[in-house]
């Protein structure tokens, strides 16, 4: 199989303004290829070259199918999408706090507008050389976290979906990848427990994974999960309660 990124193409990165994918972003530039950097506030990003800033919101699920047709039309070179972006709102559903547009938000964003996005491309990057779906998962997929618990289900969605894709395009040039990710200190995690790797750790273990072909990219601490999973699935629950 031939890397992804092994020559100049173009990229569709998802929550490109913030966190894991503001470092991967101009990581992907350096490298030559057109990244269309899609987030809520990609308005805001300084034009350079190669940018193709696109202001979106994915979770209005129903205009995904259609953005994806014109990024085909507008983009013929595109094959590879990144799924990075997320959001997670750390409440239990005991907690006053939490609201149905919380719930809503976390399913349409960190699930189901990854499926559309893959679906909507997936014909197009079948037949490319050397074509790439990458879906940033995390060790909650394994362990659900007490405090975040739709977050967790959705990672462990996710990651099924990213399995399940893979076996459904054996035999054609498409890498399909899933990056687990342990806690990283971004926006998204600020005040969250300890212990968290830089986002510029996460992307450049993301983007050599990417590079180097590989179907499952475990990053730090996420690496001991399936010993854990395998030899004391109570330590990892413990560990990841809070």
């Amino acid at each position: 199989m031939s890397s992804p990124l092994s020559q100049p193409t173009t990229v569709l990165l998802t929550g490109a303004t913030s966190g894991i994918g503001a470092e991967l972003l101009p990581r992907l530039l350096a490298q030559g290829h057109s990244v269309i950097a899609l987030s809520r506030h990609a308005v805001h990003l300084p034009a350079q070259p190669g940018l193709i800033a696109l202001s979106a919101d994915l979770t209005d699920l129903p205009s995904i199918p259609v953005l994806a047709q014109r990024l085909l039309s507008e983009h013929p070179a595109l094959s590879v999408l990144i799924n990075n972006a997320a959001v997670q709102h750390a409440h239990t559903l005991t907690d006053p706090a939490s609201t149905p547009a919380h719930l809503i938000e976390e399913a349409a964003l960190n699930l189901t507008a990854p499926a559309l996005l893959t679906q909507a491309l997936l014909q197009h990057f079948m037949v490319k050389p050397a074509g790439a779906i990458v879906n940033l998962s995390s060790g909650l997929a394994t362990f659900p976290k007490q405090q975040g618990g739709l977050y967790s289900a959705t990672k462990a969605g996710l990651s099924s979906f990213t399995i399940s894709l893979r076996w459904q395009t054996e035999g054609t040039p498409l890498l399909v990848t899933e990056v687990v990710l342990p806690p990283v200190d971004t926006p998204m995690t600020a005040g969250r427990g300890r212990a968290k790797i830089p986002p510029d750790h996460a992307a450049k273990a993301i983007l050599a994974g990417i590079t180097a072909c590989r179907t499952t990219i475990r990053i730090g601490a996420a690496r001991a999960l399936p010993v854990i999973a395998t030899l004391a699935p109570w330590l990892g629950r413990r560990l990841l309660r809070g």
